[in-house]
């Protein structure tokens, strides 16, 4: 009896002791001076992430709306939130009536430029220029989408309108079926997802007013029929609800006093795709192989796609990230970008290949999408290539205030 009652024993431990390695094997430490913690202070990690953040310092109180464990006077244990946004910690310490607040930048990147020097422009293989290059200064705060916008998010902010919605592939279909408001949980690596430019702006505006902000897009209708921009920061767009597309339009413009999530412009596009590269045409390098170019990007060695395949995409952020810490920036989905101005090129070059979905507004487009995508033959892809279909992946980006300040650097040569 004392031989089973021992045995009993040790199991008792070692099932204990497994359930702590579960619980503790994965559990991220985040470790802060309190002299580091400004009045604001950004982190950044994944949605779903078990994290545990320790200051070096006794605190007094924890404020979040986050359900959390205090395990000590110095450590707080918290899961991050199931869907990409932010969210707050504000801390406070015995020594001081102030508050210090911990942003958490959940599935983003946090950057900080000072006077960043970025080439912007690209020169075409025949020596002319799609855009002119130049050496631009950048000094603006930005949160940008760590990967492109998955099915799981577009499906958690329109789980209404995707009730029907003949664009929605079988893998969007059945993350909608299978959560409810209050257990939805979309994983860091789901299926990248492909949408109408319209739902892109709808879906940036839904995610402001998530986090509070206000919606960067203002809709209204419109009896203009051709897809255009009307003047900076105002468009005419293709209107597409998430049915299959209706021959309307929707007329949109930005609200200046906004900084909520918008699209990127097609310069902030090549500042992230580049992330600091000066000298080559793609992040692969200019005399690439096939495999060092699917270290960093998803393309799938294939002549012809049938018209069934054009939603196709894959999972998020399984490549190698750009020196800015993005995924999939060439590959998988081409992502929308935004125009500012009309005739932004100096002439037209696009990447060819049979578009079922081709917007037909040619020089007036106020949208490309960049980066080419699992369908296209990487040797035509590049920092400077962009096509016009109406539907691709895209990703968010947010000026925290509003106020990036972009400066041409003026060479020294005498050329």
């Amino acid at each position: 009896m004392k031989f089973f009652s021992f045995f009993t024993a040790i199991g008792i431990i070692i099932f204990f002791v497994a359930i702590y390695l579960i619980h503790t094997q994965n559990l991220r430490k985040i470790t802060i001076k309190q002299t580091s913690l400004n009045t604001e202070t950004w982190l950044e990690v994944e949605k779903n992430e078990a994290i545990k953040i320790c200051i070096d310092s006794k605190v007094l109180e924890w404020k979040t709306s986050l359900n959390t464990k205090k395990t000590n006077d110095y450590c707080l244990k918290f899961q991050t939130p199931m869907i990409i946004g932010t969210s707050v910690i504000n801390v406070k310490f015995p020594d001081s009536d102030s508050l210090h607040k911990i942003n958490l930048a959940v599935g983003m990147k946090y950057l900080d430029f000072k006077k960043e020097e970025v080439l912007l422009g690209f020169r075409i293989p025949q020596g002319d220029y799609v855009d002119e290059e130049k050496l631009v200064s950048v000094t603006a705060t930005y949160l940008v989408d760590k990967y492109p916008v998955t099915n799981c998010e577009m499906a958690y902010f329109f789980r209404e309108e995707l009730s029907s919605s003949s664009v929605m592939n079988d893998e969007k279909r059945k993350q909608k079926n299978e959560h409810t408001e209050s257990d939805w949980k979309c994983n860091a690596h789901d299926y990248a997802t492909r949408a109408y430019l319209y739902q892109a702006l709808k879906y940036a505006n839904a995610r402001s007013i998530r986090d509070g902000l206000k919606p960067y897009y203002v809709f209204s209708q419109t009896d203009k029929r051709k897809a255009q921009i009307l003047s900076e920061g105002h468009y005419i767009i293709e209107y597409e609800n998430l049915d299959y597309p209706k021959e309307t339009r929707a007329e949109v413009s930005i609200d200046s006093s906004s900084d909520g999530y918008r699209l990127p412009y097609y310069d902030e596009w090549m500042m992230f795709a580049r992330a600091g590269d000066k000298t080559k045409d793609a992040p692969w390098g200019d005399s690439a192989t096939l495999e060092d170019v699917l270290k960093y990007a998803k393309f799938e060695v294939k002549e012809v796609y049938e018209k069934n395949e054009r939603l196709k995409t894959g999972n998020v952020g399984l490549r190698l990230a750009n020196e800015y810490g993005l995924y999939d920036m060439f590959g998988l989905v081409e992502e929308h970008v935004l125009l500012e101005r009309p005739e932004k090129f100096k002439r037209k070059w696009r990447m060819v290949r049979d578009r079922p979905l081709t917007v037909g507004c040619k020089a007036t487009c106020p949208s490309y999408l960049k980066g080419g995508d699992i369908r296209d033959r990487w040797q035509d892809v590049n920092y400077g290539s962009y096509s016009r279909e109406g539907i691709g992946g895209f990703r968010l980006i947010r000026n925290i205030g509003n106020n990036a300040k972009w400066t041409e650097v003026k060479s020294n040569s005498n050329e």
